[in-house]
């Protein structure tokens, strides 16, 4: 997946003293997200107030008030044989296909500050818990769910091991 970190409207939701600031995505996540999905298949990270993302919660998941993350997978879970990626293969939770072309595959649309308040509350590094974020929801566009808790605790494995892998620990592990 290449991601490509962009902006919504309104006031700059970004905090201050992580990536997020900087405008740019970290090499080390970069490279961890190169070994997810298809190589070309883009994914917007896209940066929102609480607001908007209390109002995206409440449009398409009909929960009330704002989370972290939400994210919004244009691949299709099926399609003719063999599908572009099959299920087990780069991070891939099910056999996925992509429409010729989409412009995104998916996007990542974070809430900064909701996430920087919790992380100071919790005394989490700022700049891992975006980390996880951008993970977890490109896992969620790759078809993952943690509903139930066998899938979410694969889930959270394979978040742990990627963040290992970029020598940083999962906050929840």
């Amino acid at each position: 997946m290449i991601a490509t970190l962009i902006e919504r409207r309104g006031p700059d939701p970004r905090p201050a003293g992580c990536w997020v600031d900087e405008g740019r995505v970290p090499p080390a996540l970069t490279g961890v997200l190169a070994g997810l999905g298809g190589r070309d298949w883009p994914v917007n990270l896209v940066l929102a107030s609480d607001d908007e993302v209390a109002a995206m919660n409440a449009r398409y998941r009909q929960r009330e008030g704002v989370t972290d993350v939400l994210s919004f997978s244009y691949l299709l879970t099926a399609g003719p044989p063999p599908p572009q990626l099959a299920s087990g293969c780069r991070g891939a939770a099910c056999d996925l296909w992509r429409e010729d072309p989409p412009d995104v595959v998916g996007e990542v649309v974070l809430a900064p500050d909701f996430v920087a308040g919790r992380c100071r509350r919790e005394g989490w590094s700022v700049g891992t818990e975006f980390t996880l974020l951008v993970i977890h929801g490109c896992l969620h566009i790759l078809g993952w769910d943690h509903e139930e808790p066998r899938m979410r605790q694969a889930m959270r494995g394979l978040e742990a091991e990627l963040l290992g892998g970029m020598g940083l620990a999962h906050p929840l592990a």
